[in-house]
């Protein structure tokens, strides 16, 4: 049985604050995207080992369900030799449970928009009933944490073992990847932040100091700029994850290169300003633009150099300059 949640609808979003001519190739193919319904299906007796779900009455692998994008073909064929040497074993039962992760749900922007709005999918169905996590997600305070904040019941799962679930509950992607439904992103925003409302204005820089890659290789630099605009810079990975949340729900202002961090504008109220650094003709990478304009923020960009290991180099003159035009009124 297929059960539709959320109607699709036709994002139309509006330009970057700041956008010029010579950059619209960067974003224009943006500007407008179909976004398909979002649905639940229900499934009987489904087998789930890892993060993968089998069906053998009829051999669906449910592909579409379990990743942001088609996996290579030995992907597939790892996952059932796996799935057969561990099911000669053993086979565990799970009475009910939900779907809602893919292949990326551990990295944070991947969790908090494509996971979480796939668990408001479900809600929508209003039934008690457990989201199914693997092992894996079981020291990501940030899974638990929101899902704790939606208010919704959890079962973590083994990963070297085989379960059949009697009655799984198996939830669409609301959007392609980097895309959203916006009527959902609101929804989203309200449930994570139940009714709370900014009132410290606060300007945010996340850094990506500790980072491997893509870091601000001369934030240094600007460090005087934030300062004579008042911005905290922050460094989430050394901070529990609900004080990050404190601190974002009081914010009025996020900036900081491409990266996850970014996603936290999802506690920011609507219209805040939201400042991404990009790479040079980097024309894919807009999940943040579209998450800032679907949730009725600013969005502003700047463009910066890039070293041969992805990292970037902001020029001061163009990001005070930037500053100067987001802080004007």
């Amino acid at each position: 049985m297929k059960i539709r949640t959320y109607s699709g609808t036709n994002e139309l979003r509006k330009q970057p604050e700041n956008l010029v001519q010579q950059d619209i190739n960067l974003f224009k193919h943006e500007f407008k995207k179909e976004i398909q319904d979002s649905y639940v299906i229900e499934i009987k007796n489904a087998y789930l080992s890892g993060k993968n779900l089998i069906n053998l009455k009829n051999l669906r692998f449910y592909i579409e369900h379990t990743y942001m994008n088609r996996p290579p073909l030995k992907n597939i064929i790892k996952f059932i030799i796996k799935f057969f040497r561990l099911r000669s074993r053993s086979i565990e039962t799970i009475e009910n449970g939900v779907w809602v992760i893919n292949n990326k749900s551990e990295n944070y922007f991947h969790w908090m928009t494509e996971s979480l709005t796939r668990v408001l999918s479900f809600k929508k169905l209003n039934l008690e009933l457990p989201i199914l996590i693997s092992e894996d997600f079981k020291n990501l305070e940030f899974v638990t944490k929101t899902l704790d904040l939606l208010r919704i019941n959890y079962k973590i799962y083994e990963n070297d073992k085989v379960f059949k679930v009697k009655n799984l509950l198996l939830t669409s992607h609301t959007a392609p990847a980097g895309n959203y439904n916006s009527n959902i992103l609101f929804e989203l925003h309200k449930n994570l932040n139940n009714g709370k409302k900014s009132n410290l204005r606060k300007r945010l820089w996340v850094s990506r100091k500790y980072s491997y890659r893509r870091y601000l290789i001369n934030e240094d630099e600007i460090k005087p700029i934030l300062d004579e605009y008042n911005i905290q810079v922050i460094y989430p990975e050394k901070m529990d994850y609900l004080e990050q949340v404190d601190l974002f729900r009081n914010a009025e202002f996020l900036g900081g290169v491409h990266g996850a961090a970014l996603t936290n504008m999802l506690y920011m109220e609507s219209n805040s300003k939201v400042l991404e650094l990009r790479a040079i003709n980097d024309a894919h990478n807009n999940c943040h633009y579209s998450l800032a304009v679907g949730l009725g923020n600013k969005f502003y960009y700047l463009i910066c150099e890039n070293d041969t290991d992805s990292n970037f180099i902001v020029d001061p003159r163009q990001f005070k300059n930037t500053l100067i035009e987001i802080f004007k009124n």
